[in-house]
């Protein structure tokens, strides 16, 4: 009876900590997310960086880097496991680097005579 319950626990371990691995979404839109294999409460960080972890090395196997567009973390409670979900893009390095200032359209001067 106790080899049964150990054996049920290690299996769900390992498949409530896999990750989905990086699923297309549709136009250059991707979506990861991974279960917090780790009771306790709260959110967990090193899930967290997981995800974060794949989704980045996607993006550099093609080249590119990640853009973010949704981040959602759901913290473990009693009896429920937490998880961690990214949609994100891959766009050209240096693509999101801030704009510089725009110049404006015109220029008005006061002058003192």
């Amino acid at each position: 009876m106790f080899k049964q319950v150990s054996c049920f626990g290690i299996v769900f371990f390992l498949v409530a900590c896999k990750s989905t691995g990086v699923v297309p979404l549709g136009q250059d839109t991707y979506y990861v997310g991974k279960k917090d294999g780790t009771p306790g409460l709260g959110v967990s960080l090193e899930n967290k960086t997981a995800v974060y972890s794949e989704a980045r090395q996607f993006c550099e196997d093609k080249g590119l880097e990640i853009k973010l567009l949704k981040e959602t973390v759901t913290p473990a409670m009693p009896a429920k496991l937490g998880s961690t979900e990214l949609e994100f893009s891959c766009v050209p390095i240096g693509s999101l680097e801030t704009p510089t200032e725009e110049k404006p359209d015109q220029i008005i001067e006061t002058r003192q005579r």
